[in-house]
């Protein structure tokens, strides 16, 4: 797999699997298909937050994730169904952090512990060193605020996976 900056022309593939995870999103509607998320894509691919995880031999673009540099944070996440268990999550979380700021706190809101269907994004996050966890809500649903300490680790390598 190879992980790079989203382009324009990934804004479809974004918007599909935003669809695709609008119900484990506890989104009300379809996500891929909202403005105000369609512009966000836009807006974030143009200003280079957006990473996307591609699969060598179909193209198949298996994951997101965009990064605020503004407020250090890992902004939105999402692997595709048929490809997670693959490593492309992690590799797409890699490589954000390396693009955030380890001097300072980096965080991300993530779905709560007792939500079965955010289990493996918390495993994740857990695994990379986000420990503290506290209680909050997003558009009115329960999530917990992740924090990952500062500690200036960078964490090294090259953005290109080879299985």
């Amino acid at each position: 797999m190879l992980i790079r900056w989203a382009t324009e022309s990934d804004l479809p593939a974004w918007y599909a699997l935003a669809t695709e995870v609008s119900a484990i999103f506890q989104h009300t509607e379809d996500m891929g298909a909202d403005p105000d998320f369609i512009a966000y894509g836009k807006k974030a691919v143009n200003e280079y937050k957006v990473l996307v995880a591609v699969e060598y031999t179909s193209g198949s673009r298996m994951g997101f994730i965009s990064i605020s540099r503004t407020k250090n944070a890992i902004a939105w996440f999402a692997v595709s169904k048929p490809y997670r268990g693959q490593g492309a999550g992690e590799h797409l979380l890699k490589t954000a952090l390396r693009q955030l700021d380890t001097n300072k706190d980096i965080t991300v809101t993530t779905f709560p512990a007792n939500y079965p269907p955010g289990a493996a994004a918390r495993a994740l996050y857990k695994k990379y060193s986000f420990t503290v966890d506290e209680p909050t809500t997003f558009n009115g649903l329960a999530r917990s605020l992740l924090t990952r300490p500062a500690d200036g680790e960078k964490f090294g390598g090259s953005s290109r996976y080879h299985p």
